[in-house]
């Protein structure tokens, strides 16, 4: 799946944004049961800005929160069933030629709106995105709020979306703790991947698995050596792998092991920060619970040049 989240304004969020926007997209094209992997674009802007694109594409002169630009025209709101011979039959003009992902559309949100709403209900900025976004998606479902039966029904299936990932007003969080689908397949994916590691000296399999900004999932072990300074890490033989492809934008990796927690390495969390940013997902399973961690907590100062 591709999500490719812009970032177009000096303004920054005080919480892991690129993890909120991923999880609650990846969320709600559950909730819909989307048959098709899918992609979409995420610009996050500042109030200046998404008063110009409201005045160009919908003629009103002011800043918004949000704004949704569909990709696709639905017969129900949300039923692909229904258009699935129509896309079928024009299939070139609905999936990217690339990655064959069906294009769902764009997103836009205000960082500023994102502070002052959150402020004027009394909820965390970070549920307040998360709310944007789930609105947002609804709207690229073909869902909408223009009589009260309809906006009763979006708003149900937006907080259908939050409570599937914890998050609801009552709850001034800092980032998404709740294990999400895409961490789960993560983790299976490390775990085929330790079936592979030569480690005969230490006896502790290492498996990673490496997720890129659009959707492409590299795998790798842990490579021991007689000469301790020649082995690599799992996590290390993921992401070059995936580096020799051409690869080089990563947002989430996961590491597991048959012993215990495998928390990376301080090599190979200097190796991530060189190809991933701050707010890239770590996950690491410690006595059989998977916990996340963004790159920022394990590597706070990382060596850039």
């Amino acid at each position: 799946m591709g999500i490719y989240i812009e970032y177009n304004t000096d303004k920054k969020f005080d919480f892991n944004y690129e993890d909120v926007i991923r999880s609650v997209i990846i969320e709600a094209i559950d909730y819909v049961k989307c048959p098709y992997k899918a992609e979409l674009n995420v610009t996050i802007t500042d109030n200046e800005e998404i008063h110009e694109i409201n005045k160009q594409y919908r003629d009103v002169d002011s800043a918004t929160d949000v704004l949704s630009f569909p990709g696709l025209n639905y017969v129900e709101p949300g039923d692909f069933k229904s258009i699935k011979k129509f896309l079928e039959e024009n299939h070139e003009d609905y999936f990217n030629p690339e990655t064959d992902e069906l294009m769902l559309g764009d997103i836009v949100v205000s960082i500023e709106k994102v502070y002052e709403q959150a402020d004027k209900y009394g909820h965390s900025p970070l549920r307040e995105l998360a709310f944007l976004v789930a609105h947002s998606m609804m709207h690229l479902f073909g869902y909408d709020h223009m009589t009260e039966p309809e906006a009763k029904e979006m708003e149900g299936k937006q907080e259908d979306v939050l409570a599937r990932l914890d998050i609801t007003r009552d709850k001034d969080i800092k980032m998404i703790t709740k294990v999400t689908k895409e961490d789960e397949a993560l983790i299976k994916e490390a775990k085929k991947a330790m079936k592979f590691s030569y480690s005969p000296y230490s006896k502790f399999p290492v498996g990673a698995a490496l997720l890129t900004e659009d959707g492409k999932i590299f795998t790798g072990a842990n490579i021991e050596n007689a000469s301790y300074g020649a082995t690599n890490c799992a996590e290390r033989t993921a992401i070059f792998k995936a580096v020799s492809t051409g690869e080089k934008k990563f947002v989430k990796i996961a590491v597991v092991s048959k012993k215990g927690a495998a928390y990376p390495c301080g090599i190979c969390r200097q190796v991530m920060s060189e190809f991933m940013n701050e707010n890239a997902i770590c996950l690491v399973e410690v006595d059989k619970e998977i916990k996340r961690y963004s790159l920022g907590d394990l590597l706070a100062f990382s060596f850039k040049l």
